[in-house]
């Protein structure tokens, strides 16, 4: 009984609370059975939209022109529906207004629309049951006259709750900044890639009502820059703001944002848009000039020439308790920024006296103050008593260490408790201007880009981030690469600083000048760089591993440092297709073991350093194009590249200049035996796996060495292949195979004699489609008998070093 009145009240709770404060309306109904015959009055409530402050009808205007009164029953089958005009709507003094309806005999609920028109196939499905929640609108969004809903039983009327909260059909966002950027002045902003259309009901407050709808919408103009911009509800990772501002007086430049939450770990979470939402960005550092135009911005992802903190203005609540005579709920955690001292925690009880308590376990939570206070009025089903809705601020310090901290804010009400966990982030030490990390030896890279490390990572160097590499955090710390390091690290030496690091494979010295701290790799030597090393480690597995704390500013930092991978910078040189692979990449490298046959038809097993992506792919997951949850991972395919432009017979059988020209250091195209060697072994196999969502597909993924640990496997991802003699020309062939090309000629005793004109124009590759994977060959160019008719076929490669 209780476990059913809890989740009554969560989801009636939660339409109140994503609604919050209110500008206010009304309803009435008649001839049901009890239902007085000259109808029944509703207090209709609008909820709270505007920023931080309660909504009153001066700083709103906000309007019902029209309502749609829609009747069902109790198998939510339609019965019909009244239209009420705003002449008969009666504004009350307080914000709230009413109107008079009659109910429809059999009448088991109400569904309340305004300003919008409702058809009968909105109503009504093909089997004559309720469609609201499948009705949809791509009309332009109007804030004064908002299309709204809400929903009332007639078991409510007749106990005398005659409230109903109506709530948006969409959200919307604004922009502001922290008081302290005097060099940098917003002048517009707009959110594009938002939904092109909601629904006018939602079955959920808390996921978006179409998760799989076109998320294409893009605004002709920006809002001014104190401005807001209604949008519908839309799925995670879909949408971004732009921002237009200038820089330091200069020219208009324009700035990409993510709405995303920040963990704990330093890590990103998307975040869905929601109905009814407010999302408020704030800016809270500028580093850098934006890009010269919205397309250009819109096009990249986001970076860190600016900062910002987004805020939902209502934390959803989400953990309710019950006794015998009340309830209480909170929202869930909450995160914010290590120089954030401040954080809002909502919560709602129906103790009839609204007394509650707040305790923190945490000495950097000193205390609360007290925001605002809501009364809520009864939902549609909800069997319990009216309750207030609070919103506190809690007041912290400052968090001067790397590390994050969590502590706990219990909130009180009569006998019920519930904890609320506040996390706040540590110090920013990769973007403070005071300890800008050097990186140098990394071949290709401007003095700029030397000069600002964690900069430079941030905005050119593709496939780091932890979206990228499957949650695992890379861009925290200095890289030293696998195989052949060239690299090594310049940190400001601050007045007071004091240095530790316990790993020995690294060395901390501080140079002559006292500028810098000089990190480099131990095994390296001051004249050379060329020790093969590929051993993957990580300091902060066992180590503390460079820290610096400073005496006077009482920052401590830590670094962590990575023996996992390398960068590259990849060429257009070799590609074929419309689209290409360029710029900085980061790869990872895992050991992956083969079966390979040796020269005397024995077999052993052979370890290789395999690369844990493609060449020149952005991510190291796994793309197929059908399936819903991966279709839009096309970055894990990386580059399509030809593997020889051999011109004749005698250079097709030497001439591997294309194929030296694709290693990265001793990571090389990998050949025949190395695939086939993992598919012997059972370790390159298509497996049958699941999304999140249930949807199954056939995934082809390598079983690394590191199962236990950190990368337990790595995938080929379905990519197809081009044909062409140029870009304009390439066809795209076969989207539903996984193809990689081979270094490996098919050879004499698999095809041809090396006497043959045909010998070195055939390389064998990887096939998989399907349930079906096997190793292949294919001329690399169009032609017979030793000649190049110039049409070519290009593969995405992997590279090995053994």
């Amino acid at each position: 009984m209780y476990i059913k009145k809890l989740t009554i009240w969560l989801f009636m709770l939660l339409s109140v609370v994503l609604a919050a404060c209110s500008d206010i309306r009304d309803i009435v109904g008649g001839d049901t059975p009890d239902v007085p015959s000259d109808g029944v009055v509703l207090t209709l409530k609008l909820p709270n939209f505007t920023k931080n402050t309660v909504a009153t009808r001066a700083n709103e205007q906000q309007q019902i022109n029209k309502l749609c009164v829609l009747c069902y029953d109790a198998e939510a089958n339609y019965l019909g529906m009244s239209n009420i005009t705003g002449a008969d709507i009666k504004p009350n003094d307080d914000g709230t207004c009413k109107v008079k309806v009659k109910v429809m005999e059999g009448t088991a609920t109400l569904h309340v629309v305004a300003n919008a028109e409702i058809t009968e196939s909105d109503a009504k499905d093909d089997n004559g049951k309720i469609n609201l929640y499948n009705a949809v609108r791509r009309t332009d969004i109007d804030l004064n006259a908002p299309v709204c809903w809400g929903s009332i039983t007639v078991t409510d009327l007749l106990s005398g709750k005659t409230s109903l909260t109506l709530v948006r059909q969409f959200a919307k966002a604004s922009v502001t900044k922290d008081a302290s950027l005097t060099n940098f002045e917003i002048t517009g902003f707009k959110i594009v890639n938002t939904a092109l259309s909601g629904t006018i009901a939602t079955r959920s407050f808390s996921e978006v009502a179409l998760s799989s709808v076109a998320c294409t919408a893009k605004p002709d103009n920006f809002a001014t820059a104190t401005g807001e911009q209604p949008f519908y509800e839309t799925p995670a990772d879909k949408a971004c703001m732009i921002i237009k501002a200038k820089y330091y007086n200069g020219p208009e430049t324009y700035y990409k944002v993510a709405f995303q939450t920040k963990n704990p770990d330093g890590t990103f979470t998307p975040m869905a848009l929601l109905r009814n939402h407010h999302y408020q960005v704030k800016v809270t550092a500028v580093n850098h000039a934006g890009y010269s135009s919205a397309d250009e911005a819109e096009a990249n992802p986001p970076e860190n020439r600016l900062s910002v903190v987004v805020v939902d203005d209502n934390p959803p609540i989400v953990d309710m308790i019950a006794c015998k005579d009340y309830e209480l709920g909170v929202c869930g955690k909450q995160t914010v920024d290590g120089n954030v001292l401040k954080a809002t925690v909502t919560f709602v009880t129906t103790k009839p006296d609204f007394k509650y308590n707040v305790k923190s376990n945490a000495d950097w939570i000193t205390g609360y103050t007290e925001k605002e206070s809501v009364v809520l009025p009864t939902s549609a089903g909800h069997p319990s008593p009216t309750g207030r809705q609070y919103t506190i601020e809690l007041s912290l310090t400052e968090n001067f260490e790397s590390a994050a901290h969590t502590g706990t804010v219990t909130i009180t009400s009569g006998d019920l408790s519930l904890d609320v966990e506040i996390t706040q982030l540590g110090y920013d030490f990769r973007h403070d201007d005071k300890r800008k990390v050097q990186i140098r030896g990394l071949a290709g890279l401007s003095s700029d880009d030397e000069a600002d490390y964690f900069l430079w990572m941030d905005t050119s160097l593709k496939g780091i981030s932890p979206a990228e590499n499957q949650g695992r955090v890379r861009n925290d710390g200095l890289h030293f690469f696998v195989g052949k390091n060239t690299v090594y690290y310049l940190i400001p030496y601050i007045d007071k600083d004091d240095m530790t690091c316990n790993d020995p494979r690294v060395t901390v010295k501080l140079d002559s000048d006292k500028k810098f701290w000089e990190v480099r790799l131990a095994n390296n030597s001051d004249e050379s760089y060329n020790v093969n090393n590929y051993n993957r480690w990580i300091s902060n597995e066992a180590f503390t591993i460079i820290t610096i704390t400073n005496a006077r500013t009482k920052i401590t930092v830590t670094y962590p440092v990575y023996h996992v991978g390398l960068f590259a910078q990849l060429t257009t040189n070799y590609q074929l297709g419309k689209s290409k692979a360029s710029g900085w990449r980061y790869y990872e490298m895992v050991d992956v073991e083969a079966k390979v046959t040796k020269k005397d038809g024995t077999t052993e097993n052979k370890i290789y350093h395999m690369l844990d992506r493609n060449l020149g792919a952005t991510n190291n997951g796994y793309y197929s194009p059908s399936t819903t949850a991966l279709k839009d991972n096309k970055g894990a395919i990386g580059g399509y590249f030809k593997i020889s432009e051999a011109d004749n017979s005698n250079s097709a059988k030497t001439d591997d200049h294309v194929v030296k020209a694709l290693a990265i250091g001793d990571f090389k195209v990998c050949d025949n035996m190395c695939l086939q060697g993992l598919i012997d072994n059972n370790n390159l196999a298509i497996v049958e796996e699941k999304t999140h969502y249930g949807e199954v597909y056939n995934c082809l993924r390598i079983n690394t060495e590191d199962m236990d640990r950190d990368i337990p496997e790595i995938f080929i991802p379905m990519s197809g292949y081009y044909e062409g003699k140029n870009d304009e020309d390439a066809v795209y062939k076969d989207s539903y195979h996984a193809n990689l090309w081979t270094c490996s000629r098919l050879s004499d005793y698999q095809g041809f004699s090396e006497k043959s004109p045909e010998y070195g124009f055939w390389y064998l590759y990887l096939d998989a489609f399907g349930k079906s994977l096997n190793m292949s060959n294919y001329r690399f160019v169009s032609g017979s008998s030793g000649k190049n008719k110039g049409r070519y076929r290009a593969m995405p490669v992997r590279l090995v070093a053994e």
